[in-house]
């Protein structure tokens, strides 16, 4: 299932769609690059219109995310098939639910990561420039 950012407003997609995953994954990694500023970044898939506090939140988050270098915990191309991943194989054996292995690899796509986080610091930015709710609609 895809999901996109939407202005309820205008009515108008601010991203791409994307699966609900990788949103989750860009949620988990910002949090991780920022802990203080977690609570804040957590914000933007709910129905709102956004602060500043939320827009400087997500513009940090752009640059760490740039700067950030993926360290998977093992060697991820032992689970590497023809169509993608083996989610069922790493699972077992990172000892982990199948959706946060699946996480975990967009997490490591770093390419992705850099175009959601975009994504989503352009849309709490239009929401507070012109005092439109936003939310993550699937």
């Amino acid at each position: 299932m895809t999901s996109q950012i939407v202005c309820l407003v205008e009515d108008l997609g601010l991203s791409d769609r994307r699966s609900i995953i990788v949103w989750e994954a860009l949620t988990e990694l910002v949090c991780e690059l920022l802990p203080e500023k977690s609570v804040v970044l957590r914000l933007w898939s709910a129905r709102h219109v956004a602060s500043r506090e939320e827009v400087s939140a997500w513009v940090e988050a752009c640059f760490r995310v740039r700067d950030y270098r993926p360290q998977p915990p093992v060697d991820l191309s032992q689970f590497h098939t023809l169509i993608g991943y083996d989610l069922d194989k790493a699972a077992k054996a990172l000892k982990m639910r199948q959706r946060d292995v699946a996480k975990l690899f967009r997490k490591m796509e770093k390419a992705l990561m850099l175009t959601a986080c975009n994504e989503v610091a352009a849309a709490v930015r239009h929401s507070i420039e012109n005092q439109h709710e936003i939310m993550l609609k699937r």
